[in-house]
């Protein structure tokens, strides 16, 4: 029987790219600042709350990233 939980529909697709994509470049933001194309995609992919919700979500693992890289967090295997 197929898992339908990991059923790719093309707006599912859409939507979990657009959601990719606007995290890494919260991700790499130093790089060259929020591409407005990424933004965009974001904006018409998914909804308000949505775009906040990873927007927030990208924020908080960037930031526990840094304190553990920064404070030499031993991570085990």
């Amino acid at each position: 029987m197929p898992n339908r939980s990991i059923e790719r529909t093309p707006n599912r697709l859409r939507r979990w790219v657009a959601a990719l994509e606007l995290v890494e470049a919260i991700t790499l933001i130093s790089d060259e600042q929020l591409p407005d194309s990424v933004y965009e995609q974001a904006a018409a992919s998914l909804s308000r709350e949505e775009v906040s919700a990873i927007e927030w979500l990208a924020v908080v693992i960037n930031a526990w990233n840094r304190i553990a890289i920064s404070s030499r967090y031993p991570v085990k295997a």
